[in-house]
């Protein structure tokens, strides 16, 4: 399971309520597709959503009150990972340590 640092929690909790998510939404990790400058693209990448409605096979758990989604195709990348947030010149930025 990945670890969500408690930075990463209180920006992905602002960010929910500056959408007006309902309380019972959650954050989705899934799995996207980053283009490089060479026109490649990354094998894994990962975006965040803000859902109420994850897919039954998702693995889901909570972490200082806020609901964590990780989509189904993510779970094993991610295991014994941590999402951590830094602060980059165009605002809070999430990295996988």
């Amino acid at each position: 399971m990945i670890t969500v640092s408690k930075n990463a929690v209180a920006v992905l909790k602002v960010a929910k309520s500056k959408v007006g998510a309902p309380r019972e939404a959650g954050i989705l990790l899934l799995k996207g597709g980053v283009h490089k400058d060479n026109g490649t693209i990354s094998p894994i990448s990962v975006g965040l959503a803000i859902t109420d409605n994850p897919m039954p096979s998702d693995e889901k758990f909570e972490q200082d009150g806020l609901r964590i989604f990780v989509e189904d195709a993510l779970i094993e990348a991610l295991e014994g990972r941590t999402l951590d947030v830094r602060e980059a010149d165009e605002g809070p930025e999430f990295v996988i340590c």
